[in-house]
C-alpha cells in the first residue's frame, strides 16, 4: 500500500479551491469530507498557498460561514475579496448559506 505524502494531500486541496466558481465559497469541512482528511489539513494547505489569486484560498470559509484566517491580509483580505466576487454576508460578519456550495454540486453542474 502506498503511503499518501502531505504534499500530495495540499496539492489535491489546492486542486479543488480551484474549481470554486467566483461568488462562491466551500467549507474547510466539505473539501475534508471529500478527501476523507481532517479539516485542520485544510486550513493547513490554505496556509501553505504561495498562489492566492490562482488558487483562491479566500473561497473557503468555517462550516458557519466564518472567515477564519487568511494568509495574505488576515481575516479583512477576505472578506474585501469575498464582497468583489459578490459574496454577502450576515450581521454576524458570516457568509449568507446560500453563497456557499459544494463539490457534488460544481462537479455535476454542467
Amino acid at each position: 500500500m502506498r503511503k499518501v505524502k502531505i504534499n500530495d494531500i495540499v496539492e489535491a486541496i489546492h486542486i479543488l479551491t480551484q474549481i470554486i466558481p467566483i461568488g462562491k465559497v466551500l467549507s474547510y469541512k466539505d473539501i475534508a469530507e471529500t478527501l476523507g482528511i481532517h479539516p485542520r489539513i485544510v486550513g493547513y494547505a490554505m496556509k501553505k498557498n504561495e498562489k492566492p489569486i490562482i488558487i483562491p484560498c479566500h473561497r473557503v470559509v468555517g462550516n458557519d460561514g466564518s472567515l477564519r484566517n487568511y494568509s495574505r491580509g488576515g481575516p479583512r483580505v477576505k472578506k474585501q475579496l469575498l464582497l468583489i466576487e459578490g459574496v454577502e454576508f450576515d450581521k454576524n460578519d458570516r457568509v449568507k448559506k446560500s453563497f456557499f456550495t459544494s463539490i457534488k454540486e460544481i462537479i455535476n453542474d454542467p
